[in-house]
């Protein structure tokens, strides 16, 4: 594919976005410095990425959320080309040990400087750069594109907020997106604001998101049930869960007072809290503790343990799944607060009953369809907190199934979405 190198990277609106990148890598390499995560793989951020084997496969992703949403693709890479090496960048760490286990090398991406972004280039041997959602850091994708990589984008997502930003930015990012050789995305209105950005309109497929087209990793009920007591050992039939899942500061307010309530009523209620970054660990674990009630952290119990707590802790990543497939009620966090959300179909692929809040901009699709199915519980105020944990507690919780179902169903529905975007995106590498 022949790319408009003339029109990349160019115009006073770029130049002056590069001119104040590069001014500010000093204060940037300074902050890094002064944060533990910012200090991780510190080298890699300025382009030391030292020597890299041929890769064919390059993925990139922002962080946990994005690198998640295409784990069934490299799932998939793996089966149909076994020999082929992948690389996955990301910007941040824990991205890179959720997609670990499905690469064969990881990095971070450089700041966004022309000259650290050439440095690390100068290592890779890819064929083509995957990239997850809306990671569209202009100078990096630039220099990629003018190297002559083919760049294609899955799971293509414009939100409201910086669809108002890429607008404002069209000098940038329209000769960045025009160049794109595929872009995947999971519906309609995503393929017109793409178009609408600049997109050649023959590019633009819509696959469904590969983030739903998932495969639980526990099957069946005894499975299930094992896990359930593993979590709480001393758990009943008549004990009920309530998952707090990839919660973000502030959220908790809004459950902690409704399970107090059925806590004081003698409910065997039990919470797990799962926060979606790692440096809130202990925000969340001073915040239990204040509960009054037995409080666990994950890091802290033996397997051997009997786990009396009404809250554990989730102070590790990647047990999230296990938590949700034990669920008698899943929370979806980041939409108490107005953030956009996460994956809705990571607990309803289980059939457990999923709620969220108001700010579902993100998953603004998926909360559509589960919806129109009945197959999700929108909360707006803490009354509605408070009424639904009552009833998860009740003999009216039985109703929920009905609910978790529905979910389950749309779920099922998205499923194949990763066989069509590889098919797609293969064409490049072949």
């Amino acid at each position: 594919m022949k790319l408009p190198s003339k029109q990349i990277g160019t115009g006073p609106l770029f130049r002056g976005y590069q001119l104040a990148g590069s001014a500010l890598i000093p204060l940037v390499a300074l902050t890094l410095l002064a944060a533990k995560r910012g200090r991780v793989r510190y080298g890699e951020r300025f382009g030391e990425w030292g020597s890299l084997p041929e890769t064919p496969w390059w993925f990139h992703g922002a962080s946990i959320g994005e690198v998640q949403g295409i784990i069934p693709i490299l799932q998939r890479v793996r089966e149909r080309y076994a020999q082929d090496q992948i690389l996955l960048t990301a910007t941040s760490p824990t991205g890179l040990e959720r997609g670990a286990p499905y690469a064969n090398l990881t990095r971070l991406i450089p700041i966004d400087s022309a000259p650290l972004v050439r440095r690390a280039l100068a290592k890779v041997r890819a064929k083509q750069l995957i990239i997850s959602e809306t990671e569209l850091w202009p100078v990096f994708l630039s220099q990629v594109l003018l190297s002559g990589l083919p760049v294609s984008v899955v799971n293509g997502r414009v939100s409201d907020y910086t669809l108002r930003w890429y607008r404002a930015a069209r000098s940038i990012f329209e000769p960045i997106i025009a160049s794109f050789s595929t872009i995947c995305v999971p519906d309609a209105e995503q393929r017109n604001r793409y178009i609408e950005l600049g997109a050649v309109p023959d590019r633009v497929h819509v696959t469904g998101h590969t983030k739903y087209d998932t495969i639980p990793a526990l099957q069946g009920t005894d499975s299930r049930d094992k896990t359930r007591e593993r979590f709480f050992t001393a758990i009943t039939p008549q004990s009920r869960i309530l998952v707090l899942g990839s919660i973000r500061a502030g959220e908790e307010y809004w459950w902690f007072e409704a399970c107090q309530r059925m806590w004081q009523a003698k409910m065997d209620l039990r919470v797990i809290i799962a926060p979606r970054h790692a440096e809130r660990f202990e925000y969340f674990i001073q915040g239990a503790q204040k509960l009054g009630v037995a409080c666990e952290q994950w890091s802290k119990r033996s397997d051997r343990e009997q786990v009396e707590a009404k809250v554990l802790i989730l102070d590790l990543m990647g047990k999230l799944e296990e938590a949700y497939s034990i669920a008698d009620l899943a929370f979806v966090g980041a939409t108490l607060v107005d953030i956009g959300g996460h994956n809705p179909c990571e607990p309803a692929m289980y059939g457990v009953p999923v709620c969220v809040g108001p700010y579902t901009s993100v998953i603004r699709e998926v909360v559509n369809e589960m919806r129109a199915q009945h197959g999700i519980i929108e909360l707006s105020s803490k009354r509605d907190v408070c009424d639904l944990v009552e009833r998860l507690c009740s003999e009216a919780s039985s109703s929920l199934q009905g609910v978790g179902l529905a979910g389950q169903q749309v779920w099922e529905r998205h499923r194949g979405s990763a066989d069509r975007v590889l098919t797609l995106i293969g064409k490049a590498e072949e």
